[in-house]
């Protein structure tokens, strides 16, 4: 009867261990599947400076953030974080932010609304 009863505590105790590990993953996902475009915007403030405000360079050698689909800037902004894509400026600007940030800065630029204007002729 006694080793029956050791069963039981063991197999309760590692169902609320299961439990609770489940509910924790489950809301640290969450967290991390929505990026927000609002934050993004704060924090890509630092990234006006060369792409422009709204992620429209005036330069024609920066590219232009604004309506890139958020997987393709995410793919940029981790091979940047990672060192696999290098340009000295972006590498140093990147590697110390989060993926939290790079997520959010992402979500805010893939979120702009692109306008179509008439170019100017050179």
């Amino acid at each position: 009867m006694r080793k029956r009863t050791v069963l039981t505590v063991v197999a309760v105790v590692t169902a609320l261990i299961g439990g609770a590990f489940d509910l924790a993953f489950t809301a640290s996902s969450a967290r991390a599947v929505r990026p927000d475009p609002v934050a993004g915007k704060a924090e890509a403030a630092l990234c006006s400076g060369c792409h422009g405000a709204d992620g429209l360079s005036a330069a024609t050698e920066i590219p232009n953030l604004a309506g890139q689909h958020y997987q393709y800037l995410m793919q940029q902004l981790m091979a940047y974080k990672d060192g696999t894509r290098k340009n000295g400026i972006m590498n140093e600007i990147i590697r110390p932010m989060s993926l939290e940030q790079l997520q959010n800065i992402a979500a805010y630029f893939s979120s702009v609304p692109l306008t179509v204007g008439k170019g100017k002729t050179p």
